[in-house]
């Protein structure tokens, strides 16, 4: 039998050059991760610029912005990114998990530091609240980001690792989502896509009584958010991949046909209310798309 070459996802525009201009490090990183080429020179560039970037601490500016303090969000993100990189770039790599290590707190989740309250409330303090991304405490989706990095690195210290596992097992909420941190009494969906693939990371079975309470509910949110028409919810399509079911199969194409139908001309994607494209919206959609096809 012949094998069938990988089917290629076509988007309706060149997100790529989109990317390539208007992106972060980071956007480019995860383009670069998604699958699209790059010339070596670009790959070595790309690269340059992050090592540049970094801070003393090891850790990425919050919001990639030079001068900036250090941020869990930001480096976990590029740690995890940088999974196929590990080897060549050992020593930027080792740096970063340092950082990461070192935000890790008694209870076994990860947190921010004090000095990034400012700038996170200039940059999400007008969307709807900050109760989800609070300062010097543990934080569920920010531990699952970090846990998730970590394994992907090889970090070895499996007794930090475990008490990560520890503090998101031990805290998810009835309806199978988690709560953004201990005492926080409503559900994130966004939370959950970003601890379900800190748990296989670790090595926790797919038939995990919180796991796959925790998949099928986001299973759930994201056909909620593909009947309202949320593109930006589509950015968990990877966190539920790969479809266990004909019914999930059919819930993923149809977010992945959610995206393509509602791209720009520009080749990027617009969050809710806003006429222009979004650079880190459009990277973490033609990561999720590309790692989900095909289909």
């Amino acid at each position: 039998m012949t094998k069938q070459p990988k089917q290629i996802i076509e988007f309706p525009y060149d997100t790529q050059s989109y990317l390539m201009g208007n992106g972060s490090v980071a956007d480019k990183l995860r383009t670069l991760s998604a699958g699209h080429e790059m010339p070596k020179e670009g790959v070595e560039k790309l690269f340059s610029q992050l090592e540049n970037l970094l801070n003393k601490d090891g850790g990425l500016p919050f919001n990639l912005r030079a001068g900036n303090p250090s941020s869990v969000k930001e480096t976990c993100e590029v740690l995890t990114l940088l999974k196929p990189f590990k080897s060549t770039y050992a020593s930027l790599v080792d740096r970063m998990v340092r950082f990461l290590v070192s935000r890790q707190k008694k209870d076994g989740g990860f947190a921010e530091a004090l000095n990034l309250d400012l700038l996170i409330e200039a940059k999400y303090g007008g969307t709807g609240g900050r109760d989800w991304y609070p300062v010097g405490k543990s934080i569920t989706w920010l531990t699952g980001k970090a846990l998730e990095a970590l394994c992907d690195v090889g970090y070895e210290d499996q007794s930090r690792l475990r008490k990560a596992r520890d503090y998101l097992m031990g805290l998810q909420n009835e309806d199978g989502h988690w709560p953004d941190f201990k005492g926080h009494n409503e559900s994130d969906p966004l939370g959950t896509g970003n601890i379900l693939p800190a748990l296989i990371a670790m090595g926790i079975d797919s038939e995990n009584r919180i796991y796959s309470g925790g998949r099928a509910a986001l299973m759930q949110h994201l056909k909620t958010s593909m009947e309202q028409k949320f593109t930006h919810d589509m950015v968990d399509l990877v966190a539920v991949w790969a479809p266990k079911s004909e019914q999930e199969r059919n819930i993923i194409r149809k977010g992945i046909e959610l995206v393509l139908s509602t791209q720009s001309k520009d080749g990027g994607w617009c969050q809710m209310g806003i006429k222009k494209s979004d650079p880190e919206l459009t990277s973490l959609l033609v990561y999720a798309v590309m790692k989900c096809s095909p289909i």
